[in-house]
């Protein structure tokens, strides 16, 4: 076996034997049995192994497939990589055959020990000597199942392969990944003849790096087929003409609704011209400019410019990826091409509108889009981007700068630069939005609340640090100022409180009162200092808080703190049932839900987690409507945001998410079984949220 790196006289002789004895198991000449198992070649992991057996434990370069772990053929052996707070997204692993094969199947086990150890996606690719540049994918798969047992058999009917990717994608940087074992059995046909020679670790290492044909010219996923798939420019026009008739008579019934979509049958009240909250009957609703009961219904990104519809080009160094069949054409369709402060990017949505709509594209699409959603039953923008020239409710985003003193995911609210850095970021939106009727309000950064994490770093800072100087300021007097009391609290020597401010304190020593109280007082000052400087150039619309995910990088502590000052909270919580409003209902605050949809793992796309996959597009509406009847029942919530239009591009926006998100496909197809059952579902929320039972239309 002939090798470019060095090994002892020993190691080299038994690999040799090794080999021999498996290449014994490989008949001559590719007439094989489909039950042959492949033990020959080496392989080499993006990260080392970190936990799991030995000899694969930290190994950093090549293992042999006769010694290490992999092919062992025990299932009690495996290769683990432990998360953490900097663990990479994806972990690899590439194989080195030696030559080429004709595969039957591959098969991957991936065992977990406990309820830590998992992943999230399993991606299979492979190449043969004759494609050096790019990979096919064998198999892409989603993990929905809590079962710790995994397997998958990826059927490769006698494709030629030398090469071997996977990639093991975690649901979360601290989730574990095993890796238990992997079969690879040959096909029937020709071995390859004139092999190259084994790899060196830098070239297998070479090899991850590569990519794999993903995506046809309209952004499709290559390796399926599926009725309706579009194959022409022209089956795309004739979908416009079809739906365009279909969709001819749709407005918005105005014997049920106002302009806004308030429902006329739930009487009329004090109308000021914009949106506002009241509490009727013990349940709380919008009220429209014109003074009517209003449920949000909400679709979220609703815009073919949309910077998380696109997807890159080119690769971090600059080189194109081989990722596409074929792009736009970048001056037919230079549209569908940007570079901003989103990244450099292709959007295969707008140069499929653009092929489908012909000229005014862009006018054609957002009278089919009102068209669409109003027939579906949705009747605003509840987050993100939205069409120009539509005129529908909508909530607009207001984004923290990038420039404020960060900590973690959040950033310091005790920064005294804060509210003019934040005012001269938002004011122009503000000044520009206060007189539009069609606003509901606003929303401030995103799923970014405070937890004892960040006050743990924030302890570890010194006294330039306002937060840290603002804790010591904050603990002092609920310490009777008795320094020392605190300094034998926390286990310090501190001549001073300001002396304080500048050493390190463990945040295992201050009570959990005091950190619990800390986080309100972090929260209130985050909260008052937005709603302070949207009051001071917009006194009309509403503070709907900041979306924060109930169970992620937020706290009770930093939520409630939050309640006496937003108009309503709101949350993203992608999940099937109404569960998270029980966390908030002490409260009394009206809720929104602004981010959540459901997703299937085909057609290259994945599911957002778990808990938000569904076996079928008929389930993913099923799913919606479980949810949102659940929580439109409930008397505090005031309506919802589907994220979003459009699925996200197979090929990945710029940080790699890739879900099944949308209403529509890339190629502006609705998925119509699952935007039917939206359609039912949405005509009755109004009436669930009166009676207050799921069901009542």
């Amino acid at each position: 076996m002939v090798r470019r790196f060095k090994l002892s006289r020993s190691r080299l002789l038994t690999l040799f034997l090794a080999f021999t004895m498996l290449s014994a198991l490989i008949p001559p000449g590719g007439a094989s049995g489909e039950d042959t198992l492949l033990k020959t070649g080496n392989y080499l992991y993006s990260t080392p192994p970190d936990g799991g057996s030995l000899p694969d434990k930290g190994m950093a370069g090549l293992v042999s497939s006769a010694d290490g772990v992999l092919f062992d053929g025990l299932t009690s052996t495996y290769a683990g990589w432990m998360g953490g707070p900097s663990s990479p997204g994806t972990v690899q692993v590439v194989i080195d055959l030696l030559k080429d094969y004709p595969l039957d199947r591959i098969r991957v086990v991936m065992n977990s020990p406990n309820q830590y150890w998992g992943f999230k996606e399993l991606t299979v690719k492979y190449r043969s000597e004759a494609t050096p540049d790019y990979y096919y994918i064998a198999a892409k798969q989603a993990r929905t199942g809590t079962d710790l047992n995994y397997s998958l058999t990826v059927p490769m009917s006698d494709k030629s392969a030398r090469f071997i990717v996977l990639d093991m994608k975690r649901t979360q940087p601290y989730q574990h990944i095993p890796l238990t074992e992997i079969e690879i059995y040959r096909g029937t046909g020709e071995e390859g003849q004139n092999p190259g020679p084994a790899l060196t670790a830098e070239e297998m290492k070479a090899e991850l790096k590569k990519d794999a044909l993903m995506a046809d010219k309209y952004g499709q996923w290559i390796y399926e087929n599926w009725t309706g798939k579009v194959t022409s420019d022209d089956q795309l026009r004739q979908e416009y003409a079809n739906e365009a008739a279909a969709l001819a008579k749709v407005k918005l019934n105005r014997q049920k609704y106002d302009q806004y979509g308030g429902i006329k049958s739930g009487g009329l009240y004090d109308s000021t011209g914009f949106f506002r909250l009241q509490q009727i009957d013990g349940k709380w609703w919008f009220i429209t400019p014109d003074g009517y009961k209003f449920f949000l219904k909400g679709v979220d990104a609703a815009s073919i410019w949309e910077w998380g519809y696109g997807t890159p080009y080119h690769k971090t160094d600059g080189t194109p990826r081989r990722v596409f069949e074929e792009l736009p054409d970048p001056n037919k369709y230079a549209a569908a091409y940007s570079n901003d402060i989103n990244g450099e990017r292709v959007s295969f949505v707008t140069a499929n509108v653009m092929k489908k709509y012909g000229s005014n594209y862009e006018s054609k699409w957002e009278d089919i889009t009102k068209k669409r959603l109003t027939q579906w039953g949705f009747n605003a923008f509840s987050k993100w981007s939205r069409p120009n020239h539509l005129s529908f409710p909508y909530i607009f985003v207001l984004q923290d700068p990038s420039n404020l003193r960060r900590i973690q995911w959040t950033y310091d609210v005790f920064d005294p630069q804060n509210e003019s850095i934040i005012e001269s970021s938002i004011r122009t939106q503000l000044q520009s939005a206060k007189d539009d009727r069609w606003l509901i309000g606003y929303t401030y950064d995103n799923e970014a609340g405070w937890t004892t994490d960040i006050v743990k770093e924030i302890l570890t800072y010194r006294a330039d640090s306002p937060a840290k100087s603002a804790f010591v300021d904050f603990l002092a007097p609920r310490h009777d100022n008795n320094l020392d009391a605190v300094n034998l609290l926390l286990g310090t020597s501190a001549g001073s409180f300001a002396d304080l401010k500048d050493i390190p304190i463990d945040i295992a020593k201050v009570p959990a009162a005091d950190v619990s109280d800390y986080i309100k007082l972090a929260s209130k000052t985050y909260y008052s200092t937005i709603k302070d400087i949207i009051k001071k150039y917009d006194t009309r619309h509403l503070f709907l808080g900041s979306s924060i995910v109930p169970t992620w990088r937020t706290s009770l502590d930093w939520d409630e703190g939050a309640m006496e000052i937003v108009d309503a909270f709101s949350v993203d919580s992608y999940t099937k049932d109404a569960s998270w409003i029980s966390k908030y209902e002490a409260f009394g605050k009206p809720l929104l839900n602004l981010e959540f949809s459901f997703g299937t793992s085909g057609r290259g796309l994945a599911p957002v987690n778990a808990a938000a996959s569904a076996a079928s597009t008929a389930d993913r509406g099923t799913a919606f409507k479980s949810v949102v009847e659940s929580e439109a029942a409930n008397p505090l919530f005031v309506g919802s945001g589907w994220f979003t239009y459009y699925d996200e591009a197979v090929t990945g926006r710029r940080d790699g998410e890739n879900f099944n998100t949308g209403l529509l496909n890339q190629q502006d197809q609705p998925y119509t079984e699952m935007v039917n059952i939206m359609k039912d579902v949405n005509a009755g929320l109004e009436n669930i949220h009166a009676s207050g039972v799921p069901g009542q239309n």
